[in-house]
């Protein structure tokens, strides 16, 4: 059975009943009276929401009646919506030209108010039926919490600080000492299975085993994936690459995705896990298997799964069930998620209940979670007691699996969440979904209660956050760039597709829905098929139901292309995430709408924006990156409701519309890497709440000046260009850069000048110093003489490119920065030597550099080091490229990686762990010592060598070397007999060396395999090292 929920809905529509808007629009068309009696109904039925939600668990009648009431709401709704959007259309006519103002056809007002006039009375004639009927449920008047509690607890929680875990310690040890028996070590593969019910800790329990450092040390190659339902074995080999990887991988076909996986797993002892396998298809999990059977002995692969046929299916070995917690491990879980402190008033009191409450949890930890979040919040002891007494415990099992538990968790959430979680459940089961678009989504279908000034996304950051401490969402990830993610457990999946079974809907071929009409989001994946069958328009079937389901609000379709031919009237759709080939003209009548996302995702080419675009009032989310548009329409500055604009990667925008200074609720306009761009619109400065803003193209014409960035709070990246249209130090402070505390990346970028050298650039530099807050800054093209001063007073730097600064003969003191550990230099055609004024004046310079890059100096010949101090303690990757002069390096310590390429000479440097020499011509053979001294190093590349005609007498030493890969040196023509000696060596690339007649023989070896040979005609006999793993092979070479 579905739950209904509607008081946060009715809660929404009685606010939009009181917004300026639909004000001004009543009083225009005088529905006054009209919308103030459906306002009054509605507040009637407002009042006993709470206890008839509460009782449609034990009345179907109740349950019937809210969701006839969810109906007309809904439709209230849109009319509403469709009030405000004709109210936003008039307001926007003061800022269109007349050809736009005459695409809105404001002609036709009049018939439009008759027509919506007489839906208005249809919804108020339903609403007061259904507002009769409430009287046979005996409701009573409550006053729910619909506000948003602002405790500090979550404020100031960690995304991923996850509770200790507590009770699985033993567990944790009997898995791994069956990992290391003394039996596996004699078999290929051995597969484990861990078997338990959902909630129980299955997948926990695996990553205390995976991360344990014994099983880290054990295996050289760890690999997770998360099975779920679908057990394809294209996609489940394809998962287990890109694991490897770490990228996606591009190959389609089966057979060749099971080479490279094998190639990748030769002679290796790996420990993969599947996490959460429910496939009982022997065959399936068998062609699977097949792949894996190439690993050193003793791999392993790790099966967590709920069915016990399952794991009898898969397990060679033992089956590991999971038992449920201890009374006392459940309790000490409870305690930590339910009480701040022992010593808070009234713990005594509460501790009797809790406890009892705790043996109702039947000692799975996801429900002791989840109830101990919930009661948290709550301190009286009638909270606690309706919790323990509550009659969810006692009803009858569905068969769906959920714990009653987290469905008093769900019952007992404030309205606010009970909309945003459940609408999860049109995502798939275990997908890493984005907290940013979850938000976003969230706000399009009304979801975030607005609260005075405060912004919606802020709010929705506080449901995201609360959602996470109340354990409905998990594995929360944060990424470099700032993106985070979370997921859902199974189970809370499972409650969340019972709450919304008739509301949302993601489409399965195999799968049967209700009624089309009463889906209000739809989600369509793309399905897993071989690319002989791609389609970009997919069957009549997904398209019937696309037709059929006229109330859709969320709408996201994966790899269907909507084109103006097979677009249904999708008129009430608010959020819309698709691919399109051209957007069509209908698009402009989907008035409703406030999340478009139309991203180009790899193989469509969006490339005109129609005029009709600008019907969408209602927009505040807007993203076309990476599509082949050149500008956006004149009409777009009607969108005065947009907030967020991404246009990144459009390569070919040229130009943006000229009245954006009129989109007032612009907060994000993202055109980073939009590289055809010519120039920013005028008078961006009005644009006063704009907090995101990559990039700025200073003019010297009124509105286009750097002055215009003054009062902006910009934040996140920021790139400044065409800064020798600055006139001078004062237009230059004019941008206030120093106050821009929120702004963490800065570009400051100078026009390519030929042969002017402006006398007033150090100036400009100077009066450009950013707040200390700045972690990345790139200077480029300037052409003063010095550096500014102030790049050593960031001390929170991270990262740092200088790139074209011809003029500078001389590196600032750049070692003083503490943080800094990427440090880029290009084009500095006047720096000869790297001196002790680099270094600073600190005890440790470069104290966490990590990565260093010259590029491009043509005249630098030395560098000195400084005596009696540290120098780059921690510098682990080391690159030149085109520095032909510098002949010697100083000692680097932790120096791991050292890249050579298009130079003369070759430098040296001992104790490397990897070595890379490319794009060097005149080369014909290494300078003595440069390979024979390397005694660590574990991967060497040579490539781009087109004069090397041998490698004799260089690979003597190379004992602990790994992974040699030798591309395009077209003149070499033996590799030496040494290579039969390197004993470690486990993979060798050979590629576009076209002369190579010889090749070293075989030597007895009898702990290797065979090696793979692929591609072109074989070498005959092969090297083959001495070690377990023995050597893979790839090559595209001919044997002459």
């Amino acid at each position: 059975m579905a739950d209904v929920f509607v008081s946060s809905l009715v809660s929404t529509i009685l606010g939009n009943l009181n917004s300026l808007a639909l004000r001004e629009f009543e009083i225009a068309s005088n529905l006054e009276t009209d919308l103030q009696d459906l306002g009054s109904t509605l507040s009637t039925i407002q009042a006993v929401l709470q206890d008839a939600e509460q009782k449609q668990w034990r009345s179907e009648a109740v349950r019937n009646w809210l969701r006839k009431l969810k109906d007309i709401a809904y439709d209230a709704d849109d009319l509403l919506d469709e009030f405000a959007a004709k109210a936003f259309l008039w307001k926007a006519r003061e800022n269109m030209s007349s050809k736009v103002s005459d695409f809105f056809s404001f002609k036709n007002s009049t018939v439009f108010t008759f027509k919506k006039a007489h839906e208005l009375k249809q919804i108020r004639q339903r609403l007061d039926a259904v507002a009769e009927e409430k009287n046979k449920f005996h409701l009573t008047e409550k006053v729910g919490d619909l506000e948003i509690d602002d405790r500090e607890w979550r404020l100031t929680s960690s995304l991923v600080n996850e509770s200790e875990i507590l009770g699985r310690n033993e567990d944790k040890e009997n898995v791994i000492n069956g990992l290391f028996g003394s039996s596996l070590d004699q078999n290929d593969l051995s597969i484990y299975a861990i078997c338990g019910m959902g909630g129980l800790g299955k997948t926990t329990l695996a990553q205390l085993v995976f991360n344990d450092e014994r099983v880290e040390r054990g295996f050289g190659l760890r690999i997770w994936v998360c099975v779920s339902d679908a057990f394809e074995v294209r996609r489940l080999i394809k998962a287990v690459i890109e694991s490897i990887d770490g990228s996606p991988c591009d190959i389609k076909e089966l057979d060749p995705l099971q080479r490279y996986l094998q190639e990748k797993l030769r002679g290796k002892r790996f420990l993969l896990v599947l996490d959460n396998v429910w496939n009982e298809n022997y065959e399936k999990w068998d062609g699977f298997r097949n792949s894996l059977k190439v690993g050193a002995k003793g791999s392993v692969v790790i099966v967590t799964t709920r069915i016990e046929k399952v794991a009898l299916i898969m397990a060679t070995l033992p089956i590991y069930h999971l038992d449920y917690l201890s009374d006392e491990n459940s309790w000490l879980l409870f305690k930590q998620r339910s009480f701040l402190m022992e010593s808070e008033e009234g713990y005594s009191r509460l501790e009797r209940i809790g406890k009892q409450i705790v043996l109702k949890c039947g000692g799975v930890p996801l429900a002791v979670k989840a109830l101990g979040s919930m009661l948290r919040l709550k301190r009286r002891e009638s909270d606690w007691l309706s919790v323990k007494e509550s009659e969810i415990w006692e009803l009858p099992d569905d068969g769906s699996g959920i714990l009653p538990a987290l469905r008093l968790s769900y019952d007992n959430l404030p309205s606010y969440l009970r909309q945003c979680f459940p609408y999860c459940s049109i995502f798939p089961k275990d997908c890493e979904m984005d907290k940013s678009q979850l938000i976003e989504l969230w706000m399009a279908n009304g979801f975030v209660p607005s609260r005075g000034r405060r912004e919606l996304r802020e709010i929705g950051d506080e449901i995201f956050l609360e959602l996470t401490w109340r354990s409905f969402f998990q594995d929360v990830t944060e990424y470099h760039d700032g993106t985070v993610t979370c997921k859902m457990h199974d189970l809370v999946h499972d409650l969340a597709i019972s709450i919304m079974r008739f509301e949302c809907y993601m489409y399965d071929n195999n799968q049967s829905f209700g009624s089309p009409k009463q889906i209000r989001h739809l989600h369509i994946p793309i399905q897993p098929m071989p690319p002989s069958s791609y389609e970009r328009i997919h069957s009549d079937k997904q398209y019937n139901l696309l037709k059929s389901c006229s109330s859709v609000r969320s709408l996201i379709l994966g790899g269907i292309g909507l084109t103006e031919a097979n677009c249904p009237p999708l008129k009430h759709v608010r959020a819309l995430d698709c691919d399109m080939y051209q957007i069509p003209k209908s698009l402009g009548k989907m008035v409703h709408l406030r999340y478009l996302n139309l991203r180009d995702h790899g193989s469509i080419c969006i490339r005109r924006i129609p005029n009709s675009f600008c019907n969408l009032v209602h927009l505040t989310y807007l993203n076309l990156s990476y599509s082949r548009i050149k500008r956006l329409p004149q009409s777009a500055n009607c969108l005065l409701n947009l907030q967020i604009m991404k246009l990144s990667s459009c390569r070919y925008l040229c130009e943006l519309p000229q009245g954006m200074q009129h989109m007032r609720s612009l907060k994000c306009v993202d055109i980073s890497r939009c590289d055809s761009l010519e120039q920013t619109p005028p008078g961006i400065g009005h644009l006063t709440q704009l907090v995101e803003l990559s990039i700025f193209i200073v003019r010297k014409d009124h509105g286009y000046g750097i002055g215009e960035l003054k009062e902006l709070d910009l934040g996140k990246e920021l790139s400044l260009k065409e800064l020798d249209n600055v006139t001078g130090s004062t237009e230059a402070k004019s941008a206030n850069l120093i106050r821009k505390q929120n702004l963490r990346s800065l570009s400051l970028i100078w026009g390519k000048q030929a042969g002017e050298f402006p006398d007033n650039e150090e100036e400009v530099l100077s009066s450009l110093q950013p707040h200390y807050n700045l972690e990345y800054i790139r200077i480029s093209c300037y052409q003063g003489l010095r550096l500014p001063s102030w790049l050593i007073d960031l001390p929170n730097l991270v990262l740092v490119e200088l790139d074209q600064c011809k003029r500078c003969s001389h590196l600032p003191p750049l070692g003083e920065l503490p943080l800094l550990m990427v440090l880029k230099i290009k084009g500095m055609d006047a720096v000869k030597c790297i001196s002790s004024e680099f270094y600073g004046n600190g005890i440790n310079p470069f104290s966490s550099l990590e990565e260093l890059f010259f590029d491009s100096m043509p005249v630098l010949e030395t560098w000195k080091t400084v005596e009696g101090r540290g120098n780059f303690p921690r510098l682990q990757i080391l690159v030149f490229r085109k520095c032909p002069e510098l002949i010697e390096l100083p000692k680097f310590p932790t120096l791991k990686k050292l890249r050579i390429c298009e130079r003369e000479s070759v430098l040296f440097h001992p104790d490397l762990g990897s070595l890379k020499i490319h794009d060097l011509s005149g080369l014909t053979n290494f300078p003595s010592g440069l390979l024979q001294n390397q005694t660590h190093l574990e991967e060497l590349n040579i490539e781009s060598l087109p004069d090397l005609r041998s490698l004799s007498n260089h690979l003597d030493n190379l004992s602990v070397l790994k992974h040699l890969k030798i591309f395009s040196c077209h003149k070499l023509k033996d590799i030496p007999e040494a290579l039969q000696n390197l004993n470690a060596l486990e993979s060798l690339v050979l590629s576009g060396c076209d002369t190579l007649v010889s090749f070293p023989g075989t030597k007895e070896s009898h702990n290797t395999q065979e090696p793979r040979h692929s591609g072109m005609p074989t070498f005959g006999k092969v090297v083959q090292g001495r070690g377990r793993r023995g050597l893979a092979l790839h090559s595209t070479c001919s044997l002459y």
